[in-house]
């Protein structure tokens, strides 16, 4: 769940950013992410070094480039990391954190109820942005969508839902694959979770999710949102395994650049 917040407190931005698909895919999103700031801001990017593998740096240097102050990189490889005390130092100094991961999966698990996770939930209750990159976006979520089969029909165990960070518990985020991929997976998950929205990411593409539950759409594709509030027949219930999901009556939206949607209100704003 995420963090309370205080009586005059606004919580940050959430911004789950999609892959990269070419060279310079990040520049317009991360341009308006620092936009966001009056100042040069901190960075701070954690991530979860797999054993034997060399960091990747193209983050920290495009962000630099761009026109961040410091960026420091936290590069988690057990759990023990995340209770260190400079771990914890580098997050409360930071203006902004990043979530980067090449598997969701090992992230969560070296953060899921540590002092950083906790930490992570209190500073994003304090105003700090915290943004998801790749399959560091869906770790945003209190349902994180962990993995899942290809194709656009929705299947009974087609879809791995972990816990998250849960910096938002209304939404399930799927940044990963081709479009109809996304859609299936989205559609196996909601059906198990009708109350949550579903937002499929496309590369080089974010959503700026601000402290009015408004997002704004921000890149060169486009996002993709599934509500099922109005959901009417679902046979998730009946279906067996790896069987085919019925379910009726959602309502989609495909937002691009520019393009607003209030979370609140379930619509798209002109």
């Amino acid at each position: 769940m995420p963090a309370r917040l205080a009586p005059d407190q606004s919580r940050g931005y959430l911004i789950p950013i999609g892959t990269q698909a070419r060279p310079d895919g990040y520049g317009e999103v991360f341009r308006r992410l620092l936009a966001m700031f009056s100042q040069r801001p901190q960075v701070v990017v954690i991530t979860a070094q797999t054993p034997g593998e060399a960091p990747a740096d193209e983050v920290e240097t495009a962000l630099l480039s761009l026109g961040a102050g410091q960026v420091h990189r936290l590069a988690l490889n057990n759990r023990g990391d995340c209770d260190h005390p400079a771990a914890l130092t580098l997050l409360e100094r930071a203006d902004l954190a990043v979530l980067s991961a090449d598997n969701p999966l090992r992230l969560s698990t070296l953060l899921g109820g540590t002092q950083l996770a906790r930490l992570l939930r209190r500073r994003n209750a304090d105003g700090v942005a915290v943004a998801g990159i790749g399959p560091g976006a869906a770790i945003l979520a209190e349902h994180m969508l962990a993995g899942g089969a290809h194709g656009p029909t929705p299947r009974m165990g087609s879809v791995t839902l972990a816990p998250g960070l849960g910096l938002s518990n209304r939404l399930v985020i799927d940044q990963g694959g081709a479009g109809a991929d996304r859609l299936g997976r989205l559609l196996a998950a909601l059906a198990l979770n009708p109350f949550a929205l579903g937002i499929g990411i496309d590369p080089d593409t974010a959503a700026f999710i601000g402290p009015d539950n408004v997002v704004d759409v921000v890149g060169h594709g486009g996002i993709t949102v599934v509500d099922p509030s109005d959901v009417g027949h679902s046979n998730v219930a009946e279906a067996g395994p790896a069987g085919p999901i019925s379910i009726t009556n959602l309502r989609v939206h495909v937002l691009v650049h520019g393009s607003r949607y209030d979370l609140d209100f379930r619509r798209s704003i002109s």
